[in-house]
């Protein structure tokens, strides 16, 4: 069951805040660190496309306007 939460995250989609671009996000209570292979910026929409223990890989859907 160890990573069961974790992996409910994969297909989640969010608008990057400051806060989040730069700290991290948190989700049902846990924190995160973001991964990405392309450079995020303050309000892209992204895809969470992988979760593991050491945090969360975003994909960009919509780069910011």
């Amino acid at each position: 069951m160890e990573g069961y939460l974790d992996q409910r995250l994969i297909g989640q989609r969010f608008t990057l805040t400051a806060s989040q671009l730069l700290d991290g996000v948190t989700f049902f209570g846990i924190f995160y660190h973001l991964r990405a292979t392309t450079s995020l910026h303050v309000g892209d929409l992204v895809e969470v496309t992988h979760a593991d223990a050491h945090g969360l890989t975003v994909t960009v859907v919509t780069p910011r306007q």
